[in-house]
């Protein structure tokens, strides 16, 4: 029986798709050039571990023999399945839960997760590096937007934004050697003054927004919106395991 959370990426895996495939950001081209630059590609197994509707998959395909697509949602498995081109059938799709993955004695050569929204306690983490001579981690670590977000109501801190710094720390702690490689864009948008006062219309008072309207826009009818993001990958390289079978 599936748990509520799979069943919430089931109900989701379309939209979730659809949102992947209308960003333009170049992370996974950026992401497998770097990792061709410091000889980490090719690989004869990557495990895509929490691969979602296949992001990374296209990126990765020309440089490894097998890709081994894993998550827990079996419609984030369908659309791998049906969108993600295999030519040369190099694809394997499992779906397991973290908790199982870790049970799971099998050591992988090379294991990628890019914004894994389970991996958030050490004791996960480092079973994760007990399962690979190396283990690659990629997360976005700053968002910032300069038209809209100054004007945003103050919300909880992203506490996300905040887990490679985590992981550096128990990585630290265990003696664990990593390092660090950040990847950085900048996206703009032209935004016109109904979309902005449409974005703060549950916000703001119409008179307030009226001079919100008047100090950001300064009688000109748009606006270029300018967002930063930063990507940060890790990579934990465990010669400890570096002995044991691996696929």
């Amino acid at each position: 029986m599936s748990t509520p959370e799979e069943l919430y990426w089931d109900d989701f895996a379309d939209t979730y798709a659809e949102i992947q495939e209308e960003s333009q950001l170049p992370i996974a081209k950026d992401l497998v050039a770097y990792l061709r630059e410091i000889n980490l590609l090719p690989l004869d197994t990557f495990v895509d571990f929490a691969a979602g509707s296949g992001k990374y998959v296209a990126a990765f395909y020309p440089f490894v023999q097998t890709y081994v697509a894993l998550d827990f949602s079996q419609e984030m498995l369908r659309i791998i399945r049906q969108r993600v081109p295999d030519p040369q059938e190099k694809i394997i799709r499992i779906k397991k839960d973290q908790q199982s993955f870790l049970a799971d004695p099998t050591v992988y050569s090379c294991i990628f997760m890019a914004m894994n929204p389970a991996l958030v306690d050490e004791e996960s983490l480092l079973r994760f590096c007990q399962k690979t001579t190396c283990l690659l981690i990629l997360r976005v670590v700053e968002e910032s937007e300069d038209l809209f977000q100054p004007f945003e109501i103050p919300a909880e801190a992203n506490d996300a934004l905040e887990l490679n710094n985590t992981y550096k720390r128990w990585l630290d702690q265990a003696e664990i050697p990593w390092k660090s490689q950040q990847f950085a864009y900048v996206v703009t948008e032209v935004i016109d003054q109904p979309t902005f006062r449409a974005y703060f219309a549950d916000d703001y008072a119409p008179s307030t927004l009226d001079t919100l309207c008047q100090q950001v826009f300064e009688q000109k009818q748009y606006r270029i919106s300018t967002t930063k993001i930063v990507f940060e990958l890790l990579i934990v390289r465990n010669e400890c395991v570096a002995d044991h079978k691996s696929i």
